[in-house]
């Protein structure tokens, strides 16, 4: 009788800490979803014309000084202003963007790859700077990067299609939260004080159902060289402004902020 009373409060004691050691653990997981995530996006450097390169590596030299961990930094496009063939800026660049700290990805603009050279110039887009394409899963949530030009401009590259590498990527992603950067938004640009159209209605409508079909809670681009927020379907699109000071703008970059399934940023500007 005393050990089988024995037994029973020794199950009651392992009971009661397995159900505290659970809440802690229950806890835990909760606080790591809800704790901040922080990533940068960079636009629009346009190496090699008046001096971007320099403004370029002060940005450089801010994000690295951030205080807050930053788990990457992303260049949605016109890392150059003049193309890949120009290769003096190229390596330029690449020396100035390398010394960010945090891992760097990039996505090409239409001052990257001119579309008389499409081919060359991808080829060495990939040499320097990386893929057409970038996949990356950073906690719960993925991001997608694509080389969206020959979309918005309505042109073909052999052996590159841009809506089936991005329809195949959003797939491998399986439920997870998706965060898509490309470089020219789908949507009309204003500039001069008039509506300028965007890409071609049908090439609109294919990628807003595309990205609609999946989980993706947020796209983000540049070219417009200006702060913008657009709805695609029910996604939200965030124009970052750029680096460049062209068309009398301030050089800047955005920190953006993941908590709990969504998206939030700063604008920061360059530090005189």
């Amino acid at each position: 009788m005393f050990n089988t009373k024995n037994r029973t409060i020794k199950i009651f004691i392992l009971v009661f800490f397995i159900n505290i050691l659970c809440f802690q653990l229950s806890g835990q997981e909760i606080e790591t979803k809800n704790n901040p995530f922080y990533f940068v996006q960079i636009t629009d450097t346009h190496i090699g014309k008046g001096t971007n390169l320099e403004i370029t590596q002060n940005l450089v030299k801010q994000i690295n000084e951030l205080p807050m961990e930053i788990k990457c930094v992303i260049h949605t496009g016109d890392i150059l202003q003049d193309g890949m063939s120009d290769t003096t800026n190229v390596i330029k660049a690449f020396a100035a963007l390398e010394k960010l700290e945090a891992p760097l990805y990039y996505i090409p603009g239409n001052h990257d790859i001119f579309q008389e050279h499409v081919r060359k110039e991808m080829d060495i887009f990939q040499e320097y700077f990386g893929d057409q394409i970038v996949e990356m899963d950073f906690e719960e949530v993925s991001f997608i990067g694509l080389y969206s030009d020959p979309i918005a401009y309505s042109f073909s590259v052999e052996g590159y299609d841009p809506f089936l590498e991005l329809e195949n990527a959003l797939e491998r992603t399986g439920d997870k939260p998706v965060i898509v950067f490309h470089h020219i938004p789908s949507v009309e640009s204003f500039y001069n004080n008039t509506m300028h159209d965007g890409w071609e209605n049908e090439n609109r409508d294919r990628w807003e159902k595309t990205l609609n079909s999946h989980n993706v809670i947020a796209i983000l681009a540049g070219h417009f060289h200006s702060d913008e927020l657009h709805w695609i379907g029910e996604i939200p699109l965030f124009v970052s402004s750029s680096v460049t000071n062209r068309f009398g703008r301030q050089p800047s970059f955005r920190i953006y902020e993941y908590k709990a399934g969504k998206l939030s940023y700063r604008s920061q500007y360059e530090a005189k």
